[in-house]
């Protein structure tokens, strides 16, 4: 720094410690005691961890995904097999998670390949207590159960997930910043959007969303995330929620989808090609929905792959809010938003990584569909 005179240099000694005064009083990590803690964990089971945590390992969807999220690469010791297929993001923006021990098969891995890998901690999701604790007393290792929900309906448990690894692993700070950041978007969202009149509100579709595997036009959702955070007119809303699971899917009719005709479709990435063969195989749909003859049919990022990808829901909605509210978000650049977001999810810059050869956040032309 170039410091004219004695007073500037004065003032930046008196601006360094401050800063350092404000950071060290906003870390809240738990300072190491090499003593055991109790935790209680989402299923309500009060679970003994170690103090000092060098490796962990996340079973079923989810888990693997929350690790990454808490900046806990370099704790990892292994990664179910399935985990090293397909285009997971957390996965592309941590290849290297690839090179680990593989710990048994999806949902659940192997006891004995777990114990191969010697984890201090067993983080798992969509789990039971009894499923739990036999698995403690198979390997001996602590199990904490998580619970990683549909974004949108449930924020409160997710965070309490996120709270809770960043109890058992020390970075409760970074717990809080991920949570004010995911929370603030969602603020944000909403304030662009609520005070749109319902008669501006075009009415909006998404279809080809992804349940274990992918779906073509008629998989949807009534209570999709990124249509809630910005108010969006969503014509599958009305489908009796007895009948919808952010696990198991939720499909419509397609002369119902004809019967709404909605104004804007979007199309999950991952059931893209399915969409298309929905369309080649009945003709009367491009010829009958107003959203495919006006050019209005949009390709959204994957969502739903292993558990939601949470860092692609609140990018979907910013792009949704700005196709929907042009005005709203007219100072939002897109590409900008993916790479802050993205950043704040896995603490390096990875957009062009995730998003380079994607289809995703685009216009889909009528002729390529």
């Amino acid at each position: 720094m170039f410091i004219k005179n004695k007073q500037s240099h004065t003032q930046t000694i008196a601006v360094i410690f401050i800063l350092f005064f404000l950071s060290s009083c906003g870390n809240t990590d738990r300072p190491a005691t090499g003593d055991p803690v109790v935790v209680t964990d989402l299923l309500g089971r009060e679970v003994v961890v170690p103090d000092n945590i060098e490796r962990i390992i996340g079973l079923r969807a989810g888990a693997l995904r929350l690790l990454v999220y808490m900046d806990a690469v370099q704790l990892i010791a292994g990664v179910e097999q399935s985990e090293k297929r397909g285009k997971k993001p957390y996965l592309k923006a941590y290849p290297e998670l690839m090179q680990l021990p593989s710990i048994g098969p999806a949902m659940g891995g192997d006891a004995e390949m777990i114990l191969n890998a010697q984890p201090d901690v067993i983080f798992i999701t969509y789990t039971t207590r009894q499923d739990a604790d036999m698995l403690q007393r198979k390997t001996g290792i602590p199990v904490v159960a998580l619970e990683c929900t549909d974004l949108g309906t449930d924020n409160e448990t997710l965070f309490a997930s996120l709270k809770l690894i960043g109890q058992v692993i020390n970075k409760e700070e970074r717990a809080d910043l991920l949570i004010s950041y995911i929370t603030n978007n969602i603020n944000e969202l909403e304030k662009r959007t609520s005070k749109v009149s319902k008669y501006n509100k075009p009415s909006v579709y998404t279809g080809g969303l992804s349940y274990s595997t992918s779906y073509g036009i008629s998989a949807t959702h009534s209570r999709f995330a990124p249509f809630m955070f910005v108010n969006a007119n969503n014509v599958a809303s009305s489908i009796d929620e007895r009948l919808t699971s952010h696990v198991r899917g939720t499909f419509v009719d397609i002369e119902k989808l004809m019967l709404w005709n909605p104004d804007y479709i979007f199309i999950d990435e991952s059931g893209l090609q399915m969409v298309r063969k929905d369309i080649n195989k009945k003709p009367v749909l491009r010829s009958s929905l107003k959203a495919i003859k006006n050019n209005n049919i949009f390709c959204l990022l994957a969502y739903n792959n292993y558990a939601t990808n949470y860092e692609y829901v609140l990018l979907n909605a910013w792009y949704i809010g700005k196709q929907l509210y042009p005005a709203e978000f007219e100072d939002i650049n897109i590409n900008k938003k993916a790479e802050e977001l993205l950043y704040q999810f896995y603490s390096k810059n990875v957009a062009d990584k995730l998003l380079t050869s994607s289809v995703a956040l685009n216009r889909i032309p009528v002729e390529e569909l």
